[in-house]
């Protein structure tokens, strides 16, 4: 049901919307994976090329590219984490740079943490110019098994050290594996506290990346984005230190990041890791700028048929079940 809804809002919703993005994302429909709204590029009909040529002015935080200008990110960002390529890695993390090749901390970040991704807020904030952050993601299985599961942790420290406010995660929030999100849902309350993701078919904290949602693939390759994801949260904690905080102080104040792919084990995944490892390889996640855009839903006549055809092919679904 969740997919044919997020397939629906995504092609019928439609916003009011101010200014023009980078990544117009003013008239599509998303799903809340704990703290992140997730937006489907080819529901929503947006071809986004993101090959290693198409990204060199962006932030990459992954990518299984060696090409200069890709793996190298400029002062305050640390450098680009490798990801594993071949179908022999099953799960990929940078904490502890687990079948990644790890980059080593990079000079110029406070706080930088050997096992995470990070950058200086000063540099942050030169970057986005004035925009909000948007993480783009590419998913590259093979054709035969086009799934992945992927969990991440997003938090922001001060010059203490200390964390500030609280940690921020793409999360399926304990839901069936495949079977989470919450259509244009609030983003800003899902707060478990400092956690690692459970794991295991019947309850899970992995989003599923890659698949085919509506006879829809997500499978997109190298050099076309898959998903965009917002977290509006960071957003708005960055805006107020922006606004509030020195550009000296900014640059003792470190942004974190924990991604991990795949699966941990055979015996946590119910014995299996074929529907969810990494079987390909370079999948990449970059960081651009997007003008901000106000996002307020109008029920016109697109969105409620949308709404109604998604209703009728889950009334369809129930009736074809056997009792």
């Amino acid at each position: 049901m969740k997919k044919l809804l997020f397939c629906a809002l995504a092609l019928a919703v439609p916003f009011a919307s101010q200014a023009g993005p980078l990544v117009d994302l003013s008239t599509v429909g998303y799903a809340t994976y704990g703290n992140v709204n997730s937006y489907s590029m080819p529901l929503a009909g947006i071809d986004i090329k993101s090959g290693p040529g198409q990204i060199m002015d962006s932030v990459v935080i992954y990518t299984g590219s060696n090409g200069q200008g890709v793996t190298t990110n400029v002062a305050g960002f640390d450098d680009t984490y490798g990801v594993p390529n071949g179908s022999s890695p099953t799960y990929a993390s940078i904490a502890g740079a687990v079948n990644v090749t790890d980059p080593g901390n990079k000079a110029g970040i406070a706080n930088n943490n050997a096992n995470t991704w990070d950058a200086n807020l000063f540099a942050l904030k030169g970057f986005l110019n004035g925009g909000s952050a948007l993480f783009l993601f590419n998913n590259n299985d093979t054709a035969a098994d086009q799934n992945l599961a992927i969990w991440a942790k997003l938090w922001l420290t001060n010059p203490n050290g200390s964390l500030v406010n609280r940690n921020l995660y793409l999360s399926n929030t304990g839901a069936a594996y495949g079977a989470g999100g919450v259509i244009l849902g609030d983003a800003t309350t899902y707060n478990p506290g400092d956690v690692l993701p459970t794991t295991g078919f019947a309850s899970t904290d992995y989003v599923l990346s890659g698949g085919v949602v509506n006879g829809v693939s997500h499978n997109l390759g190298a050099d076309h984005v898959a998903y965009a994801a917002d977290v509006p949260l960071l957003n708005q904690w960055l805006d107020d230190l922006f606004a509030n905080t020195s550009d000296d102080l900014l640059k003792a104040y470190t942004l974190h990041l924990d991604l991990k792919l795949g699966c941990i084990s055979e015996t946590a995944w119910g014995g299996t890791c074929n529907d969810v490892k990494i079987d390909n390889g370079f999948e990449q996640l970059f960081l651009v700028s997007n003008e901000r855009t106000s996002q307020v839903p109008e029920p016109t006549v697109p969105a409620l048929l949308g709404l109604a055809l998604a209703s009728l092919a889950l009334a369809r679904r129930h009736a074809a079940k056997p009792v």
